[in-house]
């Protein structure tokens, strides 16, 4: 990332769940949209709605090309991330090659399938604001989650690694890098309850103050796991590592090992036969 905090992306952003998830934000946020802008406006630029067969119809397939065009455009925002850096910059540039697509796809429907009276004229000076807005919004109200995400990841990250009672009483502190190699975050090895792996971040949860918070790291479980050797963090499946000393109970469930922390969450992870044997060891000898 850029260095110039005015032009950083919230790592939140780029998160392929996210991306997908803000896909269906979208489309929920059109529907309702349509649904309140189509009476104002009669059928001259809209044809949005499901009181005929043909209207359902061309409805919920021009739905389903527009959904395609975004989760097409998400993963391949993603597939850039993992390899490059993504400014504010190039976001915008990818909201407005989807507006174009899409407003294009909904002037092709409205020529084409010709519901209601199409006026071009209108059409063309209609159809590009309305889409600017249906996408405008929800990705507007997408940026300011994300980034209050961040801030509040960031706020609790300086509460833990400036609290002197957490430094005094476990001496033995974890540096996690990313996935250049540039420290990130300081903590204690006690306060850690586990990390999951999400494609080419780690999420870090621990205990601040008895509230389970979270970090997302842009780096990869490799890297993660070279931070974490000698301590007592082992993986205990594909996507899971658990600090082992947090574990308070385990046992078989539907045929699989499952393993539950010392936490007012009570998280319960299952662990796969693969890490059966490393988990077994590190909990050998402690009474549970």
């Amino acid at each position: 990332m850029t260095k110039n905090s005015n032009n950083t992306v919230p790592k939140q952003v780029l998160q392929k769940r996210f991306l997908l998830q803000s896909v269906v934000f979208v489309l929920l946020f059109s529907m309702l949209f349509m649904s309140l802008y189509q009476p104002s406006f009669a059928y001259s630029t809209t044809w949005f709605g499901f009181r005929t067969m043909k209207q359902a119809g061309v409805t919920a397939l021009f739905y389903i090309v527009a959904a395609f065009t975004l989760i097409i455009s998400k993963l391949l925002l993603y597939r850039h991330s993992r390899y490059n850096d993504v400014t504010v910059r190039m976001i915008l540039i990818w909201h407005i090659a989807e507006f174009i697509a899409i407003a294009t796809e909904y002037y092709l429907f409205s020529v084409y399938f010709k519901l209601g009276s199409v006026d071009i004229p209108r059409l063309l000076i209609r159809i590009p604001l309305c889409v600017a807005l249906i996408l405008a919004i929800p990705y507007t109200i997408i940026w300011l989650y994300a980034q209050y995400k961040a801030k509040k990841e960031e706020l609790e990250l300086f509460k833990i690694t400036h609290k002197r009672e957490i430094m005094e009483s476990d001496h033995r502190l974890i540096k996690f890098r990313d996935s250049q190699g540039k420290h990130k975050m300081t903590l204690s090895e006690n306060s850690i309850l586990y990390i999951e792996s999400q494609d080419n971040y780690v999420q870090i949860f621990y205990d601040l103050e008895g509230k389970l918070s979270s970090y997302l790291l842009r780096c990869s479980t490799q890297r993660i796991e070279e931070d974490l050797a000698g301590t007592t963090i082992e993986r205990c499946r594909r996507s899971f590592l658990v600090n082992t000393t947090k574990i308070v109970r385990y046992g078989k469930e539907h045929g699989h090992l499952t393993i539950t922390l010392d936490h007012p969450s009570n998280k319960t992870i299952t662990v796969t036969p693969a890490y059966y044997r490393a988990i077994l060891t590190q909990l050998d000898g402690r009474t549970l």
